[in-house]
């Protein structure tokens, strides 16, 4: 078996490069999060077939680093570099997006001597694991579901919960109550659960169409979660979190169209508790389909595009807002002593990981990711801006005004339980904000947005 080593401090991609690696390339890797680590690793012996490194660890080249340092060990190892590094490298392989495994894996492939045939014939892990409460959609099992009773260094033991066909309602129901949020099908079995779970959310919230307001948010936010659950646990799934993507944004756009206004979505939202991001991201929708309403150029297709923006563009924070509950703001974040270091380097990196993510779907709205990656004012998708300034998109500033816009009332909201929104605080604040004309011809349309 062959050995590879891979370099990265990303926690929500390194289980992912692991576990497709082993899985379709059946290489025995080694994962470590610092170029430091990795050096330390090569000299003390240990032979690998392959390393593979991000462009950046910690803010340092890791591929020039790695590159060299194999250099004067004079050691051939091939190296792949995730992302395009700061100076051009001879004779490496670069993959440029973090989230195209496709590529990644056909690159290591080739330079592992695996053929299609032989990664077909790989064995896999037996099981695989799905969300409970996604499980609970599906009414009855479309598959053997099995819970994990044991793990230890023998290995795993899962027992049979539900057989094909039976009702599951109950079972999955009790075991939500007693904290089992996760449950395994066979390896064979999981296209046919994961398409099953996004056919019957597609349907549901595609169903929406015709029902209130309530069932449209609730529609919408189960899209969501299933969205920031399952995108990164396997890019064979990408087409259908893409038709819920999809769909999501067209939920999006009837709410801000059918929303009386800002305050009557503001009761929806409150009364029903959900997540920060999402209600962040419902509000912003709102707002910025009123801009684009109201400013000389805009029109129906900015409208989609810039749902789906809003859909994505915070999807790499899901994790960390599902840890701490409590948090809010995303520039607060880095502030945050509850956050690890790994977990503000996400938040530093979020937009541009984001734009990378979407940048691999086919049916991707032309130009979104440059919006995601511009929708703090950075150019390149990394930190958050101090001054706003106008190299960027026309729609990144109405994301940008819109989210300002939120951020404000929420902030008032936080600071006053009986606070009411009020555009003679909030549009001031915005013009002192952002300094550019350009930004303030759009603050101006707010005047006279419906509440």
């Amino acid at each position: 078996m062959s050995k590879t080593l891979v370099v990265s401090d990303n926690e929500i991609l390194n289980q992912l490069y692991v576990i497709n690696l082993e899985v379709y390339l059946a290489t025995e890797v080694a994962l470590v999060l610092s170029t430091q680590k990795a050096q330390e690793l090569i000299e003390s012996g240990e032979n690998y077939d392959l390393v593979i490194t991000m462009n950046m660890i910690n803010g340092l080249d890791s591929a020039v680093t790695l590159y060299e340092f194999l250099k004067t060990k004079n050691l051939t190892t091939p190296l792949v570099v995730i992302g395009n590094p700061v100076k051009e490298i001879p004779d490496i392989v670069v993959v440029q997006s973090s989230y195209h495994l496709k590529n990644l894996l056909r690159s290591c492939a080739d330079i592992l001597g695996i053929t299609s045939k032989s990664m077909a014939a790989l064995n896999v892990p037996e099981y695989y694991s799905v969300d409970t409460k996604f499980l609970m959609r599906l009414g009855e099992a479309p598959c053997q579901i099995f819970l994990q009773v044991k793990k230890s260094s023998e290995g795993t033991n899962y027992a049979m919960v539900a057989k094909k066909g039976s009702s599951t309602t109950e079972v999955l129901r009790k075991f939500l109550s007693e904290g089992i949020v996760n449950l395994y099908v066979n390896k064979l079995d999981r296209l046919l659960v994961i398409n099953q779970i996004s056919k019957i959310l597609c349907d549901f919230i595609k169903s929406s169409e015709h029902l209130g307001m309530v069932e449209k948010s609730a529609a919408l936010e189960a899209g969501f979660e299933f969205v920031a659950s399952d995108f990164c646990q396997s890019p064979e799934a990408t087409q259908e979190v893409m038709n819920i993507a999809n769909s999501c944004t067209k939920v999006m756009e009837e709410i801000s169209k059918e929303t009386p206004g800002l305050r009557a979505l503001l009761q929806l939202l409150n009364s029903n508790k959900n997540g920060y991001i999402y209600t962040h991201s419902i509000l912003s929708s709102f707002i910025a389909s009123h801009i684009v309403k109201k400013v000389s150029w805009g029109g129906e297709g900015h409208l989609e595009k810039i749902n789906f923006v809003l859909f994505f563009h915070d999807i790499m924070l899901a994790p960390i807002y599902l840890k701490h509950p409590t948090l809010k703001y995303e520039e607060d974040l880095l502030f945050n002593d509850d956050l690890s270091v790994k977990e503000k380097e996400l938040v530093l990196n979020h937009a541009r990981m984001a734009a990378e993510l979407v940048i691999t779907y086919r049916r991707s709205p032309m130009g979104a990711d440059l919006l995601i990656k511009q929708h703090h004012g950075m150019t390149n998708g990394i930190g958050f801006a101090i001054d706003f300034k106008d190299d960027i998109s026309p729609l990144s500033k109405i994301v940008i005004i819109s989210e300002a816009f939120v951020e404000e009332y929420m902030k008032g909201k936080d600071s006053d339980p009986d606070y009411q929104i009020d555009l003679k605080k909030i549009i001031p604040a915005l013009i002192e904000k952002f300094k550019k004309s350009t930004y303030k011809k759009i603050i101006e349309t707010l005047e006279t947005i419906k509440l």
